[in-house]
């Protein structure tokens, strides 16, 4: 019988081999593993993002259909005011509302910082917080107005363009000098004159054949000047500088939207130029109403007196009940103040009267003191996981926005900018921007700073 043979001796150096290969094929097998488990736990990661997304999304078209229910029904109360109202006589038409203002025969009919829209509202639908932020695009200046055919109206528009941007960010780390004002003013007019329908986007019209406006190629946005010097991004957000100062975009006090026109049909509208050139006193920040004028017609000390006559507590009827306190968005009561039911309220303000007869026209010309564009701004927030439970506690509404912008929860914010357009007996809120994500949530420009 044959003996069997052993197996081979292996050689000192070959010994482990085995355990090696083995040890590796597992580190391989561990690596696959790992990678689907992260690849799969990424995909639910997106997919739990959008669904919150989607959700974000939703509540904000609900919340967009709220405020424009709101919107219409405050715009009700203008109908049936009697329409009319030119310039002053011996004052030339510099491009206002042909219209004029319906709240100048209809107190109810007027837009102010007391209506139920301007208050900025703290929602929540489900899991989403909502922050609805309302307010009028003519409480700002319309930039078309510097595309007027009449070249001294033209520059008028200019110059006020200019001061607004000059006066817009005073006091803050960002202020805008004087010579970059113009600068800017300079690069917004070349850029409207010269931009070219054929190469970049026209906005949407209704009569797109009409060969009255085939010349007319306005920017879609504000924010298309970001693309052309010396604007910067920063122009364009709102922010709190490194001392915690309100610092606005050039877009809280400067709009082309407030001269929209249908064509005479229902839809989206166009934007046209020039026109909407009246700004509501009962709005407007105080570096708009600053730059309407030069500081040698009317002194920036009289629209120090309009912002504080505006912000005087109104003492409410002796026949009228006291009702249930109204708070604002951080829990704090809203001080119901007075504002200007008309122009001729002017006259409340002690140096209306040492005007000159032709700047008070102008200045009329130039005001009014009620709303038709409006943008909304809904800013939609889903907490993280880190966050949810976690309790914080405000000592100041800084404080609370800080923590909002702190990029510590899932946050969508979207803009819309709709028309109220009234005709007879109708209200129609018609699109201009129908939805617009933004990067940045805007900040309330107050009258007064957080400290004061």
């Amino acid at each position: 019988m044959r003996p069997l043979l052993g197996q081979p001796t292996p050689k000192p150096e070959e010994r482990g081999a085995a355990l090696l290969l083995s040890f590796l094929v597992l580190m391989v097998i561990i690596a696959i593993v790992y990678q689907l488990n992260r690849v799969t736990g990424t995909d639910q990661q997106i997919a739990d993002k959008n669904l919150q997304l989607a959700q974000i999304d939703s509540s904000i078209r609900s919340a967009i259909l709220e405020v424009l229910e709101q919107l219409r029904e405050d715009g009700e109360l203008r109908l049936g005011s009697d329409e009319g109202g030119a310039a002053p006589e011996g004052v030339p038409d510099i491009g206002g509302d042909a219209e004029g203002s319906a709240a100048e025969s209809n107190p109810d009919a007027v837009d102010s910082q007391m209506d139920e829209w301007a208050q900025v509202a703290a929602t929540a639908m489900g899991d989403v917080q909502l922050r609805v932020f309302v307010e009028d695009e003519d409480r700002k200046y319309n930039i078309l107005n510097m595309l007027n055919e009449d070249e001294e109206l033209a520059q008028l528009a200019f110059d006020r363009v200019a001061r607004i941007l000059d006066y817009c960010r005073e006091n803050t780390e960002d202020d805008i000098s004087s010579s970059d004002a113009e600068e800017m003013a300079r690069a917004m007019r070349r850029h409207m004159a010269e931009r070219d329908g054929s190469v970049l986007p026209r906005p949407r019209e209704l009569l797109s054949d009409n060969e009255e406006r085939d010349d007319v190629v306005v920017p879609l946005s504000m924010r298309e000047f970001l693309a052309i010097e010396p604007f910067e991004a920063h122009h364009f957000r709102d922010y709190f500088d490194t001392d915690e100062v309100r610092v606005h975009a050039i877009t809280q006090y400067l709009t082309l939207y407030t001269s929209p026109s249908t064509g005479g049909g229902g839809g989206q509208a166009a934007v046209t130029a020039p026109g909407g050139h009246n700004v509501n006193l009962n709005t407007a920040p105080l570096a708009v109403l600053m730059g309407l004028f030069d500081s040698r017609d009317i002194n920036g000390r009289f629209w120090d007196d309009v912002i504080e006559y505006r912000n005087d507590e109104e003492e409410a009827p002796p026949d009228v009940e006291e009702g249930e306190e109204i708070l604002d968005e951080f829990g704090e009561p809203i001080i119901q103040k007075q504002f200007f039911d008309s122009l001729e309220e002017l006259n409340e303000i002690s140096d209306w009267e040492v005007l000159e007869a032709e700047v008070k026209g102008v200045a009329e010309s130039l005001l009014r003191v009620d709303s038709d564009v409006f943008s909304i701004t809904i800013t939609g927030r889903v907490e993280t996981a880190n966050e949810i439970n976690r309790r914080v506690d405000f000592r100041s509404r800084r404080e609370q926005e800080l923590y909002e912008r702190s990029g510590l929860h899932l946050v969508r914010t979207v803009r819309s900018v709709y028309w109220r357009q009234i005709n007879g007996d109708e209200v129609q809120m018609i699109p201009l921007i129908p939805w617009e994500v933004l990067d940045y949530a805007p900040l309330p420009v107050q009258d007064y700073g957080d400290d004061d």
